[in-house]
């Protein structure tokens, strides 16, 4: 091998290192290895459209080289010419890239978020856990949730309502949920 063979050797190896570190989580506190602000973090947003800065990643960069340095060097390997296994190379680089961002995007379709969104409990049945009185004053119900079953604060604007009974969540106000008994076809 010459020269050009050892120099996409170093390439290739060089960001397969890299791209094991980042992948271990051992560069970087946040375990992913990127160093920019607009990285991958923001490829399903809101917007989701493609700009520039998406594109701009320590791990797009990092995946390019990968394709680039191991393809260039099989090409040249093979007996291609310089020029038809660096093309070879650009193209399996940009392909790398494309499919590093397709798979980073099927993998935060997979995130949750784990905090309670309480609005969305409006509308759903619950169970008094701990008596809820007249007049705004406070008691428990039992609700079911994303996360599971979970006892939340509860007021009612009309009568005391007694452990037990089921209620209908109307609203939700400063992190308590206002409750109102349940109709007969509302119930668990």
């Amino acid at each position: 091998m010459g020269e050009w063979e050892w120099a996409h050797v170093a390439i290739g190896a060089v960001a397969s290192v890299i791209f094991l570190v980042q992948t271990l989580g051992i560069a970087g506190e946040s375990g992913d290895g990127d160093t920019d602000s607009g990285g991958d973090a923001d490829i399903d947003g809101p917007d989701a459209t493609q700009g520039l800065a998406d594109f701009l990643s320590v791990r797009n960069f990092v995946a390019f080289f990968i394709g680039y340095g191991w393809v260039t060097l099989a090409a040249l390997l093979s007996g291609l010419s310089r020029t038809a296994s660096s093309t070879l190379g650009v193209g399996a680089g940009v392909v790398f890239v494309f499919v590093s961002l397709a798979l980073i995007r099927t993998f935060l379709k997979f995130q949750e978020d784990g905090s309670l969104k309480m609005d969305r409990l409006v509308g759903k049945s619950a169970t008094v856990y701990i008596a809820i009185g007249e007049g705004g004053r406070t008691g428990k119900v039992m609700v079911d949730t994303r996360k599971g079953r979970m006892e939340l604060p509860a007021r009612t604007h009309g009568p005391a309502l007694k452990p037990g009974a089921f209620v209908r969540v109307d609203g939700v106000e400063d992190g308590v949920l206002w409750v109102s008994p349940a109709a007969e076809g509302e119930k668990k």
